[in-house]
């Protein structure tokens, strides 16, 4: 019956673009049975994106609560109206994406009387200012529960917000399996003639938005370093931001100029992962676990990654691609030369990877990890209402 149903608040910092963490949101939301579960979602930062046009078919409300600086006149009226939003709906949980949701928002979902508060902490937190390491120690006993998508995570804010362990639950990213699969030979020919590819190139693919965190350089060094060893080496670049025009104009004057396709920003990635022989992920920091490399490693890929946040936990050394340390662009370029001299153990790295999503990654056992946390929430609000 509707009135059983599990009423959710999702409330995110901002829904202007289609990145992990707003494609994780969309993919849950699609996941959670609506027999179930009815969900809305609010935005303090809302513009056009694709993923909320799918969420508004399903009949999601999408809400937009522009709040900007949380700390200026407007921030009150804002606040105001979302405290008399989650009054009205009398939300069973709120759950919250990013910081300022995990801080602003929590506060009001709080004084609003929600009975159940949950944090999605979904990176290790280098990029965080100290003063939202200050509030997020001060404001966790807001929280009844904490998901970290990866154990890196789990550390990282044990460590560095005090969050007390018992309440953490670690919840990976899922991948579609059944959308994300091998390519048949035409459909992978299919997508290197659409991109520009030849059937014997062998291309190295990475899909990332170009800013500091990501590591481009080690990416392009890395190759550069590879491509005399692999004359038939392509480069896809798949993601666009605010370093795509610098690496554009360094890549042109390399080698790599004639050998890189740089896609941007794509509605379907999927042709081009399936273009790829190779994906490869090169962060930094601030990685918590990648959408990208499994759904990578979804599609048959072997995969090289920087030991960074939970890309270690997705990808077993010498299993299903080679884990290398950060920066190290020598190891990315000898870890390609190798699999481009082996195919065979490229390959069943690839078959590895795949079936490692199918066990442990999937988006089915994805939503069915969050469906037990929302279920055992609304269990304990019954259990403190017969006492």
């Amino acid at each position: 019956m509707a009135c059983d149903r599990i009423e959710i608040l999702f409330i995110i910092d901002y829904f202007h673009r289609t990145g992990g963490t707003e494609k994780h949101l969309a993919q849950l939301i699609a996941g959670l049975p609506t027999d179930a579960f009815r969900c809305s979602v609010v935005a303090f930062d809302l513009g056009a994106n694709p993923l909320l046009d799918d969420l508004r078919a399903r009949g999601v409300s999408i809400m937009s609560v522009p709040v900007g600086r949380e700390y200026v006149p407007n921030a009150l009226l804002q606040g105001w109206r979302l405290a008399r939003l989650i009054r009205k709906n009398r939300y069973d949980i709120v759950q919250t994406f990013h910081q300022k949701a995990d801080t602003y928002g929590a506060v009001i979902a709080r004084l609003s009387g929600v009975k159940h508060l949950i944090s999605s902490k979904r990176d290790t937190g280098q990029l965080r200012k100290p003063w939202h390491l200050f509030l997020n120690r001060r404001l966790k006993s807001l929280f009844d529960a904490f998901i970290v998508v990866a154990e890196a995570v789990r550390v990282a804010v044990i460590a560095n917000d005090h969050l007390p362990p018992s309440r953490i639950t670690t919840i990976y990213n899922g991948v579609d399996v059944a959308r994300f699969v091998v390519p048949s030979a035409q459909q992978r020919t299919d997508a290197r003639t659409h991109l520009g590819f030849a059937a014997d190139d062998f291309v190295v693919g990475m899909v990332a938005g170009f800013r500091p965190e990501k590591n481009h350089e080690v990416f392009f060094a890395g190759l550069l370093q590879a491509a005399p060893s692999i004359p038939s080496l392509k480069v896809l670049a798949v993601g666009a931001g605010p370093l795509l025009a610098r690496f554009r104009a360094w890549t042109a004057q390399t080698e790599l100029g004639a050998r890189t396709v740089f896609a941007g920003d794509v509605a379907e990635v999927l042709p081009c992962l399936w273009a790829m022989d190779v994906g490869c992920l090169t962060s930094g920091s601030n990685e918590g676990f990648s959408n990208a490399i499994v759904e990578q490693m979804a599609v048959g890929l072997p995969m090289i990654v920087t030991d960074v946040g939970g890309n270690a936990e997705a990808v077993i050394d010498g299993e299903n691609g080679r884990v290398i340390a950060p920066l190290d662009a020598a190891a990315l370029s000898s870890a390609l030369i190798d699999m481009h001299r082996n195919p065979a153990r490229a390959a069943s790295m690839g078959r590895a990877s795949r079936t490692r999503v199918e066990q442990r990654f999937s988006l089915e056992r994805m939503c069915a990890q969050h469906i037990r946390l929302y279920r055992s929430c609304r269990r304990a609000s019954a259990e403190r209402s017969d006492q």
